[in-house]
């Protein structure tokens, strides 16, 4: 006659493996939910300042259409300036004292560089002789998050196009 042996506590040990599985698998589903969020916010961040800076390349073309001598060419290289619009007269400034914060979160800064030609015409880095109808234009966008800050910048060239 054959004695059944009792497997006593084989049940706890297949619950706390499963329940252990169970665990893990919902951490981390949790883990790809919370790094996805912050992902997509900086993915957001960044949308956003592109368009910010894109915003000011046009501003600066604004402001040179309507005025090299006035807006453009009194510009002093190095200096940070800042790109405000006027909501009831639709029209571009700038100015030398920071506004507040875009949405609260990004500053945008414009700077002039002089560009340089050589005997060609060519726009040249370093030597050459200054062009004073054509201005390099520089918008940086900065915004803080995860404790850095980030930053992005556009350039272009503008030249006295329209003899103003």
């Amino acid at each position: 006659m054959r004695i059944a042996k009792k497997f006593t506590g084989f049940g706890v040990i297949e619950v706390l493996i499963a329940s252990g599985i169970i665990a893990a698998t919902i951490f981390s589903l949790y883990y790809v939910f919370v790094l996805g969020n912050r992902l997509s916010a900086d993915a957001g961040n960044k949308i956003s300042a592109n368009f910010l800076a894109e915003e000011g390349l046009e501003a600066a073309r604004f402001l040179r259409d309507s005025g090299w001598q006035s807006n453009i060419l009194g510009l002093q290289p190095g200096t940070n300036y800042y790109i405000l619009f006027d909501k009831i007269n639709s029209v571009w400034s700038m100015a030398v004292s920071a506004p507040p914060p875009i949405d609260a979160v990004f500053y945008r800064t414009l700077t002039v560089e002089n560009v340089s030609r050589d005997s060609n015409d060519d726009i040249v880095s370093s030597g050459g002789t200054v062009d004073p109808e054509t201005k390099k234009i520089n918008i940086e966008v900065a915004w803080s998050g995860k404790g850095a800050t980030s930053t992005m910048v556009l350039s272009t060239y503008l030249t006295d196009l329209f003899d103003n």
